[in-house]
């Protein structure tokens, strides 16, 4: 069932970067690898209760302006993903207010990744902080996209 969550989660985020609403979707910060993408609940498929994803981070919102945002994280020097990180995520229509989210862990093994929704119901853009704590380093790395709603 998380799997197929996840895979629903990437497939979307998937379509957004096709979709043009993502110029980028890799961080470098620190020594790790971010990748990320931003999904309206829509192409999560809705708030039907059979569907995988209407347990994910409580359920999926009604609303059509709670994106989800997913992000994976892997060491930059071997390539391996990591599965026991901290991260949040602090979104913000750029003047206003920022909303800021611990991200659930999401999927096990080899397809970990982190996710949350957030409010992006105005024109924007958006800044999208990325904080991460690793296990296995001290400190806390930190980077920022902008997102464009569309």
């Amino acid at each position: 069932m998380k799997y197929l969550i996840l895979l629903i989660a990437l497939l979307a985020t998937t379509a957004v970067a096709a979709q043009g609403n993502a110029t980028s979707q890799h961080l470098l910060i620190g020594d790790t690898d971010v990748y990320y993408g931003l999904a309206a609940p829509a192409t999560l498929g809705g708030r039907q209760p059979s569907h995988a994803g209407s347990t994910m981070h409580g359920a999926i919102p009604g609303s059509r302006h709670k994106y989800h945002l997913v992000v994976a994280l892997f060491d930059h020097a071997t390539h391996r993903r990591i599965d026991d990180a901290r991260v949040t995520a602090a979104v913000q229509e750029i003047g206003m207010g920022e909303t800021r989210r611990k991200l659930e862990l999401m999927g096990k093994d080899d397809t970990v990744t982190y996710g949350a929704y957030f409010d992006m119901s105005g024109p924007g853009p958006y800044r999208v902080k990325l904080e991460v704590r690793r296990r296995d380093r001290p400190g806390i790395v930190s980077g920022q996209f902008e997102y464009r709603v569309r």
